[in-house]
């Protein structure tokens, strides 16, 4: 059984000492892009705690591409690289059909550019079932509670699409991305099929 990325994130901060996880929960802290996260949250967390918070917050993979930022801010550039060797590896498991789910595949790219950033405008202004949507990706673990709960707590159907995805999605990456386009096939299937052109 592959490695988990908990197990991974966990392996690499527990190998940073005690100084260094310091130094990367302060600079997790500093970051500038949503979601952030309060230093009252991280301070005296332990790798395992420091690992779930990260996977909490920012989805499985959007933890790794956080983790690896971070990494590199601190110079740690060898675990930055066992997370990216790890990322890369697991990607390619996923591409190989090993894992179960839609892999990022050519139909869901459009000039290099992923189905859903290339349609934004139009999903945001198109789609009407947002609730259960959000239910689903909270389900499918592509979102967190936090993130369910800022979506949901703007006010119309176009905010709440855009809040969505431009910041968990964005975070979780192109397999979040590609979870969420299974879903909307589902819920919203005229006007996915009409943006595909079929």
């Amino acid at each position: 059984m592959p490695k988990t990325v908990g197990d991974t994130l966990i392996g690499v901060l527990n190998d940073l000492g005690m100084t260094k996880l310091k130094w990367f929960r302060h600079k997790l802290c500093e970051r500038k892009q949503e979601p952030k996260i309060r230093r009252g949250n991280v301070e005296n967390l332990d790798p395992i705690d420091l690992a779930d918070l990260l996977t909490r917050t920012f989805t499985e993979n959007g933890a790794l591409d956080v983790a690896i930022e971070v990494l590199r801010e601190i110079d740690c550039h060898d675990g930055a690289k066992e997370l990216t060797d790890f990322k890369k590896a697991q990607e390619s498991w996923v591409m190989s059909g090993a894992a179960k789910g839609s892999a990022p595949g050519p139909n869901n790219m459009i000039k290099d550019k992923h189905f859903v950033d290339h349609h934004r405008t139009a999903l945001i202004d198109r789609v009407s079932q947002v609730a259960p949507i959000l239910d689903r990706l909270l389900e499918r673990g592509v979102i967190n509670s936090n993130a369910y709960s800022d979506v949901r707590a703007e006010k119309t159907k176009q905010n709440r699409m855009r809040e969505l995805i431009d910041v968990p999605l964005k975070a979780s990456g192109s397999k979040g991305k590609d979870v969420f386009l299974d879903i909307l096939m589902e819920q919203e299937p005229y006007l996915i099929s009409e943006l595909k052109g079929e």
